[in-house]
């Protein structure tokens, strides 16, 4: 499986993002980002590596680096 395949949970994600994961959930909730992928059963939220790197450029205004 690719990297882009593999999901992220919410903390992983705001780890990543720099941020706390109750930010990360507040900000869905708000509408100041995009809401993730959830499991139907556990309701969990899932990211992917492009959905955090569509948030980096959201919070901060630009891209990661390569």
């Amino acid at each position: 499986m690719g990297e882009n395949r593999r999901t992220y949970r919410i903390s992983e994600a705001a780890r990543e993002l720099g941020i706390s994961a109750e930010w990360l959930g507040k900000g869905e909730e708000r509408g100041f980002f995009p809401r993730a992928k959830r499991d139907p059963e556990s309701g969990h939220r899932y990211y992917t590596r492009r959905d955090i790197e569509r948030l980096r450029v959201r919070r901060t205004g630009r891209t990661a680096r390569a």
